[in-house]
């Protein structure tokens, strides 16, 4: 049997100095993750990164353009930033927020990009180099679409 790996899609939205990211404790562990989830099937990147901003955090959003993709071995992730255009932040009615799961604690919430370094923000090597990014160029980021590989 063929081992395929998971699509996903993640959104970056700024608000000022801030990202929206989602607080979770799971196993025993802190993190941060960077809003979105799964591509279904029939969906695009750009139509997943908009529908699980909304489910997650209540929020609309254009994704404006591609910047990442992160390639591990279970998955690929593709990363884009994306402007927030309506939307009640924190909202979000999708499965993370059912009474009845079981993956932990998710709290929709603002971190500042300058604390990112002293942050568990997942994947690390997206984090690292959107720091970076950030610095050199602002909010753009990046002119083209830059694949990360995790470090394992």
């Amino acid at each position: 049997m063929e081992n395929t790996k998971r699509v996903r899609a993640r959104a970056i939205i700024f608000d000022g100095e801030k990202l929206v990211s989602m607080y979770r404790e799971r196993d025993g562990r802190i993190f941060y993750t960077f809003p979105g989830g799964g591509v279904e099937a029939n969906e695009t990147l750009t139509d997943c990164v908009k529908r699980e901003v909304l489910e997650e955090f209540g929020l609309i959003v254009e994704p404006l353009k591609q910047a990442y993709i992160y390639d591990s071995s279970n998955s690929d992730e593709h990363f884009f930033i994306c402007k927030w255009i309506g939307g009640e932040f924190g909202s979000g009615k999708g499965e993370e927020f059912s009474k009845t799961q079981t993956n932990g604690i998710y709290k929709p919430t603002f971190i500042n990009i300058k604390d990112i370094p002293t942050l568990p923000l997942m994947p690390p090597e997206i984090a690292k180099q959107l720091l970076q990014d950030y610095e050199q160029n602002g909010k753009e980021l990046c002119d083209n679409i830059k694949t990360l590989y995790r470090q394992d």
